[in-house]
């Protein structure tokens, strides 16, 4: 038999291995399929493996809940070892992508010699020689075990002297490594109207998976990656110091006609905990967890507005807008109130991305923020302009004042703005302080 192509490496189904057939094989939850996963997400018949100048490929059948590799949708592509395959909620790792023959059929066992005594070679010649017979398996067993005892009888002092002469080399320490680290996060908010989930994974191989269902609106969003290793080692740490291990298993309230529940499990190498709150105010530990989850979510996978029912999207995006207008009326009070507004306006944006109809307002912010781009732009290269003049002309007072300016009118320091200004006055003071 071949070597198995695929190994279900999550799921219901995790450590299956199967074999895709020379003239290829359906996947699906129907027992008719070649491959059956009991996976209540997958359809009947999910997709097919099959092969293509000897390569393994997979198809699309066209699924409900889509055929995913390596976090792509895909229709039809040609698979690679290691490649990942996501059906519903299984995931299943490629171990092979080459059309296997079955192992070749042994030859035909030779004639069994006529019966009688067996010939020693001591006959006439040219008589027929039958074939000794083969000794037992036990007899070559027992004559190994004789052979390894003697050697080791005879040559196992010799070689403990010899090494024991030899200086012992110094241990060398070895960095630790780092925890293993695996989350499950999940989120449902449910009403008599509505029922939004949201949930997340980070395997122990580093793959982050989302999925978000929201039955009143019809959203229903899964997406994933393999996350960066430092990054992971990072939140390992965070979630170390987070005081989350000390939390009690459930924290439990009374909120009639609705329910608000948020579970959180965490596993960093033996270590284990879960935790979850139904209807009441999270503890600070948790809500630090969560919002640091969360947070890695949207970094990791560009997602936000997924986490969120649509009925609160739009109150945040309300929020943020008239927040982020509130500032641009008052930019003249402080320097960083334009950038700050730029920020709060494109966070309701972010807020809306997946909500329609947008709202009344919408088209009025997406104007707003252009402008407040626009006018920072420009308030940004007169005060750089006048630094760099004052630069030239060794007026290191004005220019210090100008680049301070920058920096607090541009306060986020992933700005290249912030940061060329910010290298700038750092070589303007350093003359000031030479100054007589």
């Amino acid at each position: 038999m071949s070597a198995p192509h695929l190994h279900v490496v999550a799921g219901v189904d995790l450590g299956m291995q199967f074999t895709v057939r020379p003239e290829g094989s359906r996947l699906g939850r129907s027992s008719k399929n070649d491959i059956v996963l009991v996976d209540p997400l997958l359809s009947r018949h999910h997709c097919r493996l099959f092969f293509k100048d000897n390569l393994l490929w997979i198809t699309d059948l066209g699924s409900a809940n889509l055929t995913v590799v390596n976090g792509k949708q895909i229709a039809e592509v040609a698979l690679q070892p290691n490649d990942v395959i996501t059906v519903g909620d299984t995931r299943i790792r490629v171990l092979s992508n080459l059309l296997e023959a079955a192992p070749a059929q042994g030859a035909p066992a030779p004639a069994k010699p006529a019966g009688g005594p067996v010939d020693l070679g001591l006959g006439k010649a040219g008589q027929p020689q039958a074939m000794p017979k083969p000794p037992s398996i036990w007899f070559l067993l027992l004559l190994a075990a004789m052979s390894t005892a003697v050697c080791l009888f005879i040559w196992y002092p010799k070689l403990a002297k010899k090494q024991a002469a030899k200086p012992t080399p110094p241990v060398v320490q070895q960095p630790a490594r780092p925890d293993t680290l695996e989350i499950a996060y999940e989120k449902v908010t449910g009403s008599t109207q509505n029922i939004f989930r949201y949930s997340l994974t980070l395997s122990r191989e580093r793959m982050l998976r989302v999925q978000m269902d929201d039955i009143e609106n019809n959203r229903h969003v899964t997406k994933e990656k393999i996350v960066d290793e430092e990054y992971v080692n990072n939140l390992c740490r965070t979630m170390k110091d987070s005081g989350f291990f000390t939390l009690d298993a459930e924290y439990r309230g009374i909120q009639p006609d609705s329910l608000d529940q948020w579970e959180i499990a965490i596993t960093m190498g033996r270590k284990a905990h879960r935790s979850r709150v139904i209807n009441r105010l999270e503890p600070e530990a948790f809500k630090s967890v969560r919002e640091t989850i969360e947070a890695f979510s949207k970094t990791e996978l560009g997602l936000w507005a997924i986490q969120f029912p649509v009925e609160k999207l739009r109150q945040m995006a309300e929020e943020a807008w008239l927040q982020g207008k509130k500032l641009y009326q008052e930019r003249a009070v402080k320097p960083e109130n334009l950038a700050d507004a730029v920020k709060s306006l494109k966070e309701a944006d972010w807020h809306l991305e997946t909500v329609d109809p947008k709202p009344d307002y919408y088209a009025e912010m997406m104007t707003l923020i252009t402008d407040c781009e626009q006018e920072l732009n420009t308030t940004y290269e007169q005060a750089s302009f006048r630094a760099y003049q004052a630069i030239r002309n060794h007026e290191w007072d004005i220019a210090a004042r100008e680049l301070r300016t920058i920096c607090e009118m541009i306060p986020d320091r992933s700005d290249s703005r912030h940061s060329e200004a910010r290298k700038k006055l750092l070589e303007v003071e350093s003359r000031m302080e030479k100054k007589p």
